[in-house]
C-alpha cells in the first residue's frame, strides 16, 4: 500500500553542502519540481504575471499513483478521471488564494475555489497507469492577469509522484520575455538603485576623508555595507536581466547570493556593534555584547544559507512551506535580538544622565540612540512585514513596487543611520566600567580614538 509521505527538503546542517553542489544546476524561471510519495491534498507550484499573448507551457513525466493494495482494482479509469488534476487560476493581484492541504474536500470541486477563467487540466488515464507517457500542454493565455498553478489530488488515501517540467513567458512580437509581467522592469530598476547605493559609498567615503580625525572603525565597517549592498544590486541586475531574457541566470545568481550573504552578515553586525556603543560609545565589547553577537551572527549565517536553498526549490516541493515560515521566524527573531542592544544603550545613557553632571552632552546621546532604534524598527517592520504584503495585495503587472520599496527602505535607512553616527569632533567614547557579572556600571568620557 502506499507509504507516508518523506520529508525531501533538506536539513539545515546540510544545507551548506548542497548549496555549493546544487547552486550550478539552478534553472531560474524554468522550473523543474520533482516530487514523490506526495500526500498532499493540493498544493501551489508556482505563480506568474501574464500579459496577453503570454505562454504557459509544461510536460508532466513519470507520472505515480500509490494506492492502498486493498482497493487496487477500484481505481480504474472512470474512478480516476477528473480527479487528478493541474489548475490554472487567474486573478488580478498577486495573492495566492491556497499554498497546499491535506483535506477530504476536494479542491477543484468546491465551486468557491474555481473561477470562470480558471483551466483545469486532467491528467489522462494512459499517463496515470504507465510510466512512460508524457503530457505536454501549452495554452496561450487570452486574459491578462497573475496565474497561479495547483496541483489537487481528489482520490482519498492516495500518494503521488511526478516530474514537472514548466515553462513560462510573454511574448512581444518574436521577443520572449521570461519575468512575469509586474518583474520585467526590475533589471532596469536594479541597475538605478545600484548606481545610488555605489554614489552614496562614494559620498560617504568622500565625506570620511575629509572628516577622518573623527572616525572610528565602526564608520568604515558601514562603508563595507553600503558597497557590499551596491554589489549586491549589480550582480541582481545581470541576473534578471538574464531570468528576462532566457529564464536562466546563467551564474549571476551564485555572484548575488555570496554578495548578499556577505551583505547581510555585515549589516546585522553593524547593527549590533552601533546598538552596543562599540567604535562609538565605548571601545570594547562585553560580554553580554558578545553573546547576542554570537547568537545573531551564527542564526543569520544559517537563515542565509537556507534561504539560498529556499529560493532555488519550487514552492511545490514536500516541505518548503514548513521550511519558509520556520526561516522567516527565525530571521524575525534576529531582528529582535538585534535591537535588544539598543535598548540597553539607552537604558545606560539613561542612567548616565541623570548621575553625570553634563547632562546636554548625554542627552544628545540618548537622543542619537532613540533615533537609531526608530529608524532600524521602521527598517525591519517595512522590509519583513510591509513588503509581504504590497507583493500579495499589488495588481500583477505593478508587483514590481514592492522590490522597489523594500529596496528604497533600505538606502534610507542607510543614509538615515549614516547621518545619525556621522563623524563629528563633539562626539567621545564613554568608558563604561564592568562589573564581574558584565553588566555596565558608571561612565565617563575618554578622548576619541582617531583611525587617520
Amino acid at each position: 500500500g502506499a507509504q507516508a509521505p518523506v520529508m525531501t527538503f533538506p536539513r539545515p546542517v546540510g544545507l551548506l553542502y548542497l548549496l555549493l553542489t546544487a547552486l550550478p544546476l539552478c534553472s531560474g524561471l524554468v522550473i523543474d519540481l520533482k516530487t514523490k510519495d506526495d500526500a498532499r491534498s493540493v498544493f501551489h507550484i508556482t505563480s506568474f504575471g501574464y500579459e496577453e499573448k503570454g505562454v504557459f507551457e509544461f510536460t508532466l513525466k513519470d507520472f505515480v499513483l500509490l494506492v492502498p493494495s486493498s482497493h487496487k482494482k477500484e481505481y480504474n479509469s472512470d474512478h480516476t478521471d477528473g480527479n487528478l488534476v493541474f489548475i490554472l487560476q487567474s486573478t488580478k493581484a498577486g495573492g495566492v488564494r491556497l499554498e497546499e492541504g491535506t483535506t477530504d474536500t476536494c479542491f477543484h470541486k468546491t465551486e468557491d475555489n474555481i473561477g470562470d477563467n480558471d483551466m483545469i487540466i486532467k491528467i489522462p488515464y494512459n499517463v496515470i497507469t504507465n510510466q512512460k507517457e508524457m503530457l505536454h500542454k501549452k495554452i496561450v493565455i487570452e486574459n491578462p492577469g497573475s496565474y497561479h498553478l495547483y496541483f489537487s489530488n481528489c482520490l482519498t488515501g492516495t500518494h503521488v509522484g511526478f516530474d514537472l517540467e514548466l515553462v513560462q513567458y510573454n511574448t512581444f512580437g518574436a521577443e520572449k520575455v521570461y519575468l512575469p509581467a509586474g518583474k520585467a522592469i526590475l533589471p532596469s530598476l536594479y541597475g538605478f538603485l545600484c548606481v545610488a547605493f555605489f554614489a552614496s559609498f562614494v559620498f560617504w567615503i568622500v565625506y570620511l576623508f575629509r572628516n577622518k580625525q573623527y572616525v572610528v572603525s565602526i564608520h568604515l565597517l558601514m562603508a563595507l555595507v553600503v558597497l557590499f549592498k551596491a554589489c549586491t544590486l549589480f550582480s541582481e541586475a545581470f541576473e534578471y536581466h538574464w531570468l528576462k531574457t532566457t529564464g536562466r541566470p546563467h551564474g549571476w545568481n551564485i555572484a548575488f547570493y555570496i554578495f548578499s550573504f556577505l551583505k547581510g552578515m555585515l549589516l546585522f553586525m553593524v547593527i549590533v556593534l552601533i546598538g552596543t556603543g562599540w567604535s562609538y560609545l565605548k571601545p570594547y565589547l562585553t560580554e553580554q555584547d558578545k553573546q547576542i553577537m554570537l547568537v545573531v551572527i551564527v542564526v543569520q549565517a544559517l537563515v542565509n544559507v537556507a534561504m539560498v536553498m529556499l529560493d532555488e526549490t519550487a514552492p511545490g516541493a514536500i516541505g518548503w512551506l514548513t521550511w519558509r515560515d520556520l526561516l522567516h521566524l527565525l530571521d524575525m527573531l534576529c531582528c529582535c535580538a538585534i535591537i535588544l542592544p539598543i535598548v540597553w544603550s539607552i537604558r545606560a545613557l539613561s542612567a548616565s544622565a541623570e548621575r553625570d553632571g553634563k547632562a546636554a552632552r548625554d542627552a544628545d546621546r540618548l537622543k542619537q540612540f532613540r533615533n537609531f532604534y526608530g529608524v532600524v524598527v521602521a527598517y525591519i517592520y517595512i522590509t519583513r512585514v510591509v513588503v509581504f504584503l504590497l507583493d500579495a495585495c499589488l495588481p500583477f503587472e505593478y508587483t514590481w513596487l514592492a522590490n522597489v520599496f523594500s529596496e528604497a527602505t533600505s538606502l534610507f535607512f542607510y543614509v538615515g543611520t549614516g547621518w545619525i553616527f556621522r563623524p563629528q569632533g563633539r562626539n567621545s567614547f564613554m568608558k563604561i566600567g564592568v562589573d564581574d557579572t558584565g553588566d555596565e556600571m558608571d561612565a565617563e568620557p575618554i578622548p576619541m580614538m582617531n583611525t587617520a
